[in-house]
């Protein structure tokens, strides 16, 4: 069994990036890295796909050195698909395997990974022993806090994961089958922690610093994990890293620093992937930035009236002026607004979202 505290000494900090396809892709990584991110994940790789030499698999596995540490996050349906590919792409040297046994996608799940995994505890944890034996690399896993079926508790799973040979775990506060409208029960993160032996990472509501550490306050998590609360605010690593309990707006960047970071993670996105690939992650990320500014309808309608990058680009820096202000996160506006963003979220990732097997 790998040793827990070895790599979560090199894990340094409390707020880990989430892996979220179509989305956590190169270029977003290396901004939240450079906020603070204490560990980034790749978007999900399918052992079956890389077994089979998929192109998208393996794109999806691939990082940069300015991202570690970093996991590989795979998901599997069969122990030795899991293994098989952890030894594939071991030359990679990720700080960590994670395995995605999370994902509540029908497709996925039908295939017999993901969150399914939770509702078959002995494969689960097959699939986890199997790629601990595969590879000195450090193996973790993400889970939900229950299947489809509820035959297990967070507890057993916990149980099951550790007992597996896992260094640590992430535990999403919802069960499959509990849709994103639904808060999340950080009371489930609290019952994982009583049986923990290993980091526990929670996962589910964070879109603060004050989230953040009110969550590890109250369930008594290792860490926090950070998905749609990082779309368009990645300073909010950088607001945990450095012990701030506060809101996003409170230690915002100004617009200048907006602007040329919007400007850059732009530029990036374009030269990572090619004008005609690179435009729908544009869109979405330009607009994930600017919905907290007024003058936002404006935003959303050039951004789909161009199919010119560089266009986006120009757009994007005139929308942050030194005269664009924010809205006040008081007003019923702001509040309708963020609300139709984390709903929206889920339709861009499911938009993009496919498997190789």
């Amino acid at each position: 069994m790998h040793d827990a505290q070895h790599i979560t000494n090199r894990i340094k900090g409390k707020a880990l990036l989430a892996p979220m396809l179509g989305t956590t892709d190169i270029p977003f990584r290396l901004i939240c890295r450079e906020f603070g991110a204490a560990l980034t994940y790749t978007e999900m790789v399918s052992a079956a796909g890389i077994l089979r030499s998929s192109s998208h698999s393996y794109r999806n596995a691939v990082f940069s050195s300015g991202e570690r540490p970093i996991a590989l996050q795979l998901v599997a349906a069969d122990p030795a698909n899991a293994a098989a590919a952890a030894r594939i792409l071991r030359p990679l040297e990720p700080e960590v395997f994670d395995i995605n046994c999370g994902c509540p996608n029908d497709r996925i799940c039908e295939a017999g990974a993901g969150a399914q995994l939770l509702d078959d505890l002995p494969r689960f944890a097959a699939i986890i022993e199997a790629t601990v034996r595969a590879t000195p690399i450090p193996v973790a896993v993400k889970v939900r806090m229950r299947g489809q079926h509820a035959r297990s508790d967070i507890r057993d799973i916990v149980r099951a994961a550790q007992d597996s040979g896992a260094v640590f775990i992430v535990v999403h506060a919802r069960a499959r089958n509990v849709e994103y409208a639904q808060p999340a029960q950080w009371e489930a993160l609290a019952s994982a922690a009583s049986v923990a032996r290993i980091p526990l990472v929670g996962n589910g509501d964070i879109f603060s610093a004050a989230d953040a550490f009110r969550m590890m306050d109250e369930t008594g998590c290792d860490a926090v994990m950070v998905a749609r609360g990082s779309l368009g605010t990645p300073w909010l690593f950088r607001d945990v890293a450095e012990g701030r309990r506060c809101t996003l707006s409170e230690h915002a960047p100004d617009n200048n620093e907006l602007r040329a970071l919007l400007a850059s993670h732009l530029s990036q996105t374009l030269r990572e992937y090619g004008s005609v690939r690179a435009l729908p992650r544009m869109r979405k990320h330009t607009l994930w930035y600017g919905r907290r500014f007024e003058g936002f309808e404006d935003l959303r309608k050039t951004v789909f009236a161009t199919d010119c990058a560089e266009e986006m680009i120009t757009a994007a820096k005139q929308f942050f002026s030194d005269e664009r202000r924010p809205l006040d996160p008081d007003n019923p506006e702001f509040r309708e607004r963020e609300m139709a963003f984390r709903e929206r979220v889920l339709f861009w990732a499911k938009a993009v979202l496919r498997t190789d097997g």
